[in-house]
């Protein structure tokens, strides 16, 4: 995991080990989670979710269109290996794995406002996976020579963009943001049991 702690940030490392920190605390589900916030947090975060200011997840709609960009042109160069496949199969072969990654970059973003840490662990190993698979193409092109790689190329500045995106202030502070919110959800239910 260092290697992939090195090549996606030390910023977004970081947020994943708090993440895993704050679900232990959680799911103890004791008076220990008090000691994390307030009663005054949890009456503001206790609002309907219009009364509370909106937030800005454009971060996570910036770093969802980079990822499946580059998952695309992964997918292309990997089936553009494959000359000798029947149209049906060929169309099959980008479309399912495309409808799956889809629905993982939706979970992961669901479980993301929420608050879970699953949902940033979600894009930690989706950013990894896609950075080691773009670099790993690049170098069998280079060592098989023939095809082009300037849709590798473009895969990779898309996933260093996405890098900067999940190591940037705004990403972090929506990650915190959801995640406070769903701390004070527990422990207003932790101080509702006290009562």
């Amino acid at each position: 995991m260092s290697l992939l702690s090195w090549l996606l940030g030390r910023v977004f490392c970081d947020l994943l080990q708090h993440g895993r920190e704050t679900e232990r605390l959680i799911a103890r589900k004791d008076a220990s989670l008090l000691a994390h916030t307030t009663p005054e947090l949890e009456r503001y975060f206790d609002k309907l979710p219009t009364a509370l200011p909106r937030q800005n997840a454009f971060p996570v709609a910036i770093l969802l269109l980079l990822l499946l960009v580059a998952f695309a042109l992964n997918l292309l160069t990997l089936l553009q290996s494959m000359p000798n496949v029947a149209p049906p199969v060929h169309a099959l072969s980008f479309f399912a794995p495309s409808l799956a990654m889809i629905m993982i970059l939706m979970v992961s973003s669901f479980l993301l406002a929420r608050g879970f840490n699953a949902g940033l662990a979600g894009f930690f190993w989706l950013l990894g996976a896609l950075l080691l698979l773009t670099v790993g193409q690049l170098i069998v092109g280079l060592i098989i020579g023939g095809g082009s790689s300037g849709a590798l190329l473009l895969a990779c500045a898309l996933l260093a963009g996405a890098r900067i995106v999940v190591n940037g202030r705004g990403f972090v502070l929506f990650v915190l943001y959801c995640r406070t919110r769903r701390i004070t959800s527990v422990a207003r239910g932790i101080r509702l049991r006290q009562k």
